[in-house]
């Protein structure tokens, strides 16, 4: 994806994903809208896929306003046909496909006793069924072209437990184990597949629930070790670095963006007054 590399692999001049082609899922908003519109700030080509036509839309559009190209598509990611659109838009308007990040998802929220077997399904099939469905139209088409790297989003859900969020936690621990078992199996072919796993992230989403936390948006910062929830933008750079030349040793892996929340011990502690 590089202009040009140095003797490690290492780009040294040029955007990052130069000359690049990424698909991108669940772009119309929140960390998939930034990890769109970062791909294009690093030269790369960009097909926003989206539930929602006028969100895709409107993600496509600010990226060509900015000198960039994009497509968009609207489709459900539970549905294989819309990944298989989806690279064949790439294939068609870009000539290949370099990169790809499986974004989208659906979290429900239930504790587990009262997760009915509707809401289950429709997580699974998305949040854990989109990133299995993204993962095979990428790697069939790198394969065709001679390789690339695959991104997929995860969540802190799938590395501890949080109340309420059992059915989507299960399905981005899949994840996890989806990314290193596509990592070891297609590496041969020169496709890299890594994982991000996002902790609290200031989205619509989340913003949404923090309105119902005890004291609010402060006092939920409050107990994260950096003192602020991230930037959908900090998780794009993440994501660009991952599908880039400069992560080209990097596979299988699962990089942690949290603030520092996996990292701390839960002891009690009191909150700032």
């Amino acid at each position: 994806m590089s202009a040009e590399n140095d003797r490690t692999g290492h780009q040294t001049t040029g955007a990052l994903l130069a000359g690049g082609a990424v698909v991108v899922t669940g772009a119309g908003s929140g960390i998939g809208r930034a990890c769109a519109l970062a791909c294009a700030a690093e030269g790369a080509s960009v097909v926003v896929g989206d539930i929602d036509e006028a969100l895709a839309l409107a993600t496509s559009e600010s990226i060509a306003q900015s000198g960039g190209q994009a497509r968009h598509y609207t489709g459900d990611v539970a549905e294989a046909s819309t990944h298989e659109a989806l690279a064949q838009v790439c294939v068609r308007d870009f000539g290949k496909v370099t990169g790809w990040i499986n974004n989208a998802a659906f979290s429900g929220g239930a504790l587990l006793g009262e997760t009915t077997d509707e809401d289950w399904q429709r997580i699974q099939a998305v949040t854990l069924g989109g990133v299995f469905q993204g993962c095979r139209s990428a790697i069939t088409r790198m394969i065709e072209s001679g390789g690339g790297a695959i991104v997929n989003i995860s969540s802190s859900a799938g590395l501890a437990a949080e109340p309420g969020l059992g059915a989507y936690g299960a399905a981005k621990a899949g994840v996890f184990s989806l990314t290193r078992n596509a990592a070891v199996e297609y590496a041969e072919h020169g496709i890299r597949v890594n994982a991000i796993s996002p902790g609290p992230i200031d989205t619509p989403a989340l913003g949404a629930w923090l309105e119902a936390f005890p004291g609010g948006r402060s006092a939920f910062e409050a107990q994260i070790p950096q003192g602020r929830l991230g930037r959908p933008e900090e998780i794009a750079q993440s994501a660009v670095f991952l599908l880039s030349d400069r992560a080209s040793f990097i596979n299988g892996a699962a990089l942690v963006a949290d603030g520092g929340v996996h990292a701390r011990l839960a002891s009690p502690r009191s909150l700032p007054s």
